[in-house]
């Protein structure tokens, strides 16, 4: 087997995802630890980066937060749980078709697979430490899990707007 397709193969993209929701799990470890009492800045103004902790019970920008408990637990938990599974399991199917589509799903996966793991052993609520500041405009208190479901979203959005090539 050649090196490339080694790299492309399912049981390295499992390695791989294994080793992006232990880091993801370590880091948020650290930050719950580390962050409880202080906050970080990377950076001058106007641009600068904090790690400061927050423990979101919702959903992007806390969205949800409010929502009662069933609620909440049925849409993020059991909810993301199909998600995950969904997106997972179309990657895994796929890998070796559509590395272009099923690459992005993957990402939804482990991020989705990373913050269920928060709510699941975390009382409902998933880690996050890092806030990105652009002069008056800061962005919401995210983690590593939600930069893959990010990432994963515009890849899948640019191959819808990529321009249909030959098979």
């Amino acid at each position: 087997m050649k090196k490339q397709d080694a790299l492309r193969g399912r049981s390295f993209a499992v390695l791989m995802g294994i080793a992006f929701i232990a880091v993801d799990q370590l880091i948020k470890l650290l930050a719950l630890f580390s962050l409880q009492a202080t906050t970080f800045r990377f950076g001058s103004s106007p641009v600068n980066m904090a790690l400061e902790l927050s423990l979101n019970p919702g959903a992007f920008l806390s969205l949800g937060a409010s929502l009662p408990t069933q609620v909440k637990q049925l849409i993020f938990i059991v909810g993301v749980a199909a998600v995950v599974c969904w997106a997972g399991y179309w990657a895994w199917t796929n890998w070796n078709h559509s590395l272009r589509k099923a690459a992005p799903l993957f990402l939804i996966a482990l991020g989705g697979a990373g913050n269920l793991i928060d709510r699941v052993f975390r009382d409902g609520h998933v880690v996050d430490y890092l806030v990105v500041n652009v002069g008056p405009l800061h962005t919401g208190v995210f983690n590593l899990a939600d930069i893959a479901i990010t990432l994963g979203a515009l890849l899948l959005m640019l191959d819808l707007f990529k321009s249909p090539g030959k098979p």
